[in-house]
């Protein structure tokens, strides 16, 4: 071969190795895909079992030890109550649990995750115990400085409370904090019992005491006193009960028949007395207390009196009495009870009230007194203006009571206007009253209509009337003739008051006014100037 075929076979080989050997790995894969050969995990590794995947519980744990170290441990190491070994320790093992998880070694993972839970929520037990001892250092000092008053009455009980807390404090500098916190809490536990007895001891000298002062037994109540003072020297009711004791001598034996005076249910009497101590003594407590006493209890007695009074009222129905009584009785004591009943009773009566004066009302309106009807409804509407009866009622009434009045002053006009004979306005008037008129009138006012109502029938006629003159005399009657000379003029004219004027140069002017009535025809009336 020479030397310029060889380059060429070379490339050639290289080629076909490039085209065979990708033909064969496909080969191979497909043949070892199709099973029957070696042991493949899901992830292509060959030859190992599969890993274990930890499970729910596991995972809980792992979580929970990871919380105590970051949060819990974390805090407690910033507060030095940790050392920075303990922390690295727990830390090394928790990574260890870890990876022993991540392997799949899971039952090795399990158990370091419980001795780190383990380990952890001993030292933070040991830091709570710790701290609640600390805590309770202070709280104990506090408190046997708060019962330090004790000591002298009850020396023995506060010391025995002082060793404890002493055996506490070592315990506690000891780093011995279960036994510290045991000592702190006999302490508390004596100190609690101690301070409940003084309470009792300090309530029965108390009663003593206000029992020797009731019968005025001053030296006995002032010992009491003094003794419940030696225990609690800031006790106020003691502090008050002597000053009662000193303020009683001297006027104790008018004090006990202002008592008589008040037992004999004599209260005005026994405040009277009281009130003559007062201005010998206006400062003195026990009289400005009793006094107080006295006027509360005959406030109080009043009250109850009246509150029984406007009972009695009410189960009479005398609404509107009970509720003076009843506002009476609040004016002297509060009382929501009271206060209560009152506005309903104020409620109740309203709507008795409404009911009557609708009713009222309605009567007064039928029966024509529309004035009457009118005040009825007008206080209806003020006691409820929602009252849709009311309302309307006033309305009606208001109406009719303006017709009426027009009515009857139109009546009245017309019959004035009747007898000065001008027919013709007492026949627009009666028409208007006619108009007004309500359902309801009088008989009088029923027989007066039928009077005008003739009498107006009867001058509906034209009259002859004959004007005489002298053929000198201008003569004219307004409205009816412009002024003219003439013997005599025959007229017809509706029934009404004519005006007739004559006039003539060098005399006086003549006017006359005259009637024109239907009952009283021919009339005959000579204008003349002379």
């Amino acid at each position: 071969m020479s030397r310029n075929k060889k380059p060429v076979l070379i490339v050639a080989v290289v080629l076909a190795a490039l085209i065979i050997i990708p033909l064969i790995l496909l080969l191979v894969s497909r043949m070892g895909g199709s099973g029957g050969g070696g042991l493949n995990d899901s992830n292509g590794n060959r030859g190992s079992a599969p890993a274990e995947v930890a499970d729910f519980d596991l995972r809980q744990l792992a979580d929970r030890a990871n919380q105590l170290i970051e949060q819990d441990m974390a805090e407690a190491l910033r507060k030095n109550d940790v050392t920075l070994a303990f922390m690295s320790g727990l830390k090394r093992d928790a990574d260890r649990a870890a990876e022993s998880m991540a392997r799949g070694r899971l039952d090795q993972a399990r158990a370091s995750y419980e001795r780190v839970i383990e380990a952890t929520e001993a030292r933070l037990s040991a830091i709570a115990l710790a701290d609640q001892a600390r805590e309770m250092s202070g709280s104990t000092y506090a408190e046997l400085q708060k019962m330090e008053y004790l000591k002298a009455n009850f020396e023995h009980t506060y010391n025995e409370a002082v060793a404890n807390y002493n055996s506490g404090l070592k315990s506690l500098n000891a780093a011995n904090y279960q036994a510290a916190v045991d000592d702190f809490e006999m302490s508390l536990a004596i100190l609690g019992d101690l301070e409940a007895r003084a309470i009792q001891q300090i309530a029965n000298m108390l009663e003593a005491g206000n029992q020797a002062l009731e019968t005025y037994e001053l030296e006995r109540a002032s010992r009491a006193f003094e003794s419940a003072l030696a225990l609690d020297r800031e006790n106020k009711a003691a502090a008050d009960g002597l000053a009662m004791v000193v303020a009683l001598d001297g006027i104790s034996e008018a004090v006990k028949t202002i008592r008589a005076l008040e037992a004999a249910g004599q209260l005005e009497a026994a405040l009277a007395e009281l009130e003559l101590l007062a201005k010998a003594d206006p400062e003195n407590p026990f009289i400005r207390k009793q006094r107080s006493s006295l006027q509360a209890r005959i406030a109080d007695r009043d009250f109850k009196a009246l509150v029984a009074q406007s009972k009695k009222e009410e189960a009479a129905d005398d609404y509107v009495q009970a509720i003076q009584t009843l506002e009476t009785a609040l004016k002297i004591k509060d009382s929501a009870e009271q206060a209560a009943r009152l506005a309903d009773l104020k409620e109740r009566t309203k709507a008795m009230r409404l009911e009557l004066l609708l009713a009222d009302g309605y009567d007064a309106l039928t029966a024509g007194r529309y004035e009457s009807a009118r005040n009825f409804y007008r206080e209806a509407v003020a006691l409820d203006p929602d009252s849709k009866e009311a309302r309307t009622g006033l309305e009606r009434s208001s109406s009719l009571y303006l017709a009426n009045i027009r009515y009857i002053r139109n009546l009245e006009a017309a019959s004035r206007y009747i007898e000065e004979g001008r027919f013709p306005l007492a026949a627009n008037l009666f028409n208007e009253a006619m108009a007004s008129r309500p359902g309801n009138v009088a008989s009088s006012q029923a027989a007066e209509e039928a009077r005008i109502r003739q009498i107006l029938e009867q001058q509906s006629v034209e009259v002859s009337v004959r004007v005489v003159s002298d053929r000198r005399t201008f003569v004219s009657m307004i409205g009816v003739f412009p002024p003219d000379r003439f013997a005599q003029k025959e007229l017809k004219l509706f029934p009404d008051v004519y005006k007739l004027r004559g006039t003539r140069s060098g005399y006086q002017p003549v006017e006359i006014e005259f009637k024109v009535d239907a009952t009283q025809p021919n009339a005959r009336i000579t204008v003349e100037c002379t």
